[in-house]
C-alpha cells in the first residue's frame, strides 16, 4: 500500500467529502466535514488540511493548526493536529498511525522552528486516545473541557512523531 498525505486547500472539500465516518464517533472529528470546513473557512490563517491517500483513493483527513489558529489549551512554538478521521471501511489498518507520522515529517519539514506537536482527545474517544499512544504522543496530565466534553491533552516532541523512535510505532510496512 502506498500512502500519502498532502495540503489541500479549503475549497477542497469535495475531495474528502466521501469519506465514511462512524454518525457515533463523527463528533469526535469535528462533525460533519462540511463543519469542519466551514470552521476552516472562518478561523484565522495557519491551519493547514492534508488529504491522506491509501494508492489513489481519499481514506483520511487530517488538519494541523498553528500561530494564531492554535486551541487555547496549546503551548507556544507547538502545532496542533486537529480533526483526525479514517474512512471506517479502512480502520485498523495503519492509516491514523500514517496521517500523524506524515504530518509530523510535513511539520518538521516546513516549520523547522516547531518542537512539539500537541492534540486534545476527547476522554470518551479511547480508540483516538490509544493511537496518540501509540504514535508517541503522551498525556500532559491535563484535562479541558471541549466542544463535546471534556478532553485529554497530549503532547510530543516533534521527532518521535517522525521516525522510528522509542514510543512511537513504525508504519513502515505500509
Amino acid at each position: 500500500m502506498a500512502i500519502s498525505l498532502r495540503v489541500i486547500g479549503f475549497d477542497d472539500e469535495a475531495l474528502v467529502a466521501g469519506i465514511a465516518v462512524d454518525p457515533e464517533k463523527e463528533a469526535f472529528s469535528g462533525g460533519t466535514i462540511g463543519e469542519v470546513f466551514d470552521q476552516l473557512r472562518a478561523s484565522p490563517p495557519r491551519q493547514t488540511p492534508f488529504a491522506l491517500a491509501d494508492g489513489d483513493r481519499v481514506v483520511g483527513f487530517i488538519v494541523a493548526r498553528e500561530d494564531a489558529a492554535l486551541p487555547v489549551w496549546a503551548e507556544r512554538g507547538c502545532m496542533t493536529l486537529n480533526n483526525l478521521r479514517i474512512d471506517t471501511r479502512f480502520q485498523g489498518r495503519g492509516h491514523g498511525k500514517a496521517a500523524i507520522r506524515l504530518a509530523a515529517q510535513w511539520i518538521a519539514r516546513e516549520r523547522p522552528a516547531v518542537t512539539h506537536v500537541m492534540s486534545s482527545v476527547n476522554v470518551a474517544n479511547l480508540a483516538a486516545f490509544h493511537l496518540n499512544l501509540a504514535c508517541g504522543l503522551t498525556p500532559t496530565g491535563r484535562i479541558v473541557e471541549g466542544r463535546i466534553g471534556r478532553q485529554r491533552i497530549m503532547i510530543a516532541p516533534i521527532g518521535r512523531l517522525c521516525g522510528d523512535q522509542p514510543g512511537s510505532t513504525s508504519t513502515r510496512s505500509l
